[in-house]
């Protein structure tokens, strides 16, 4: 069930990303990730326990900063100086919008406060105390997303995957693969979470593995045809 804080957050984030200067395809991809990400905080939220309105909106708002920050590792923590109004303007309590913004805040790389180097630092820290299984959650859902079966073909085309010869599409797997068996080190922050975690890290490998498997016959010299 989608609380009612979830429309005009939603509009906001609309709203907001479309006053962006970025192409619509850009502009789309980011709004729809967000609903994606929204959908899976709910999940996680309702088999773990935690309080799924404030997870599906920390979900909902995580990338509202995307285009906001000097450095795009900040944009966490722009998002979150963006989606406090907006929070304060939905009637909700202080420790609702602190345990949300921190969510938003620390998405990236973990980092719920600002580096002191940070073109963007406001002078103070955002959070002064560590974040709540909520909190860290907002990551974890973030990435379900990141490697959802979407994604593979968002990735290919990005990276001209169709176009590659044979050897240098295997090429591509391959390093591909790598990055999967880096991803497997990461823990999330709830039981259900890394599941879906673990499963949508599972269905990247059998696909591109098996593409492998197909593609190997062609796997010779290229030559100019």
């Amino acid at each position: 069930m989608i609380s009612s804080f979830f429309e005009p957050a939603r509009i906001a984030l609309r709203d907001h990303l479309f006053s962006r200067p970025r192409t619509h395809a850009e502009l789309l991809y980011r709004y729809e990730h967000s609903l994606r990400v929204a959908h899976i905080g709910r999940i996680v939220a309702e088999a773990e326990g935690l309080d799924a309105d404030r997870l599906e909106l920390a979900c909902l708002l995580h990338d509202i900063g995307k285009f906001d920050a000097t450095i795009a590792v900040d944009h966490g923590r722009a998002g979150a100086r963006l989606a406090r109004p907006i929070l304060e303007g939905l009637g909700l309590e202080e420790d609702a919008i602190q345990e949300i913004c921190q969510g938003i805040a620390m998405h990236v790389d973990g980092r719920w406060n600002y580096a002191p180097d940070s073109p963007d630092h406001p002078g103070h820290d955002l959070f002064a105390e560590g974040p709540s299984v909520l909190s860290r959650s907002v990551g974890d859902c973030d990435n379900v997303d990141r490697y959802s079966l979407l994604r593979i073909h968002g990735t290919m085309s990005w990276v001209g995957f169709s176009e590659k010869p044979a050897p240098a599409a295997i090429n591509w797997i391959d390093g591909y693969l790598e990055v999967l068996d880096h991803e497997r080190r990461y823990r999330c922050a709830t039981d259900t979470a890394q599941r879906l975690w673990t499963e949508a890290l599972d269905n990247h490998e059998w696909y591109f593995r098996g593409l492998v498997e197909m593609m190997r016959p062609a796997d010779i010299d290229n030559i100019d045809v």
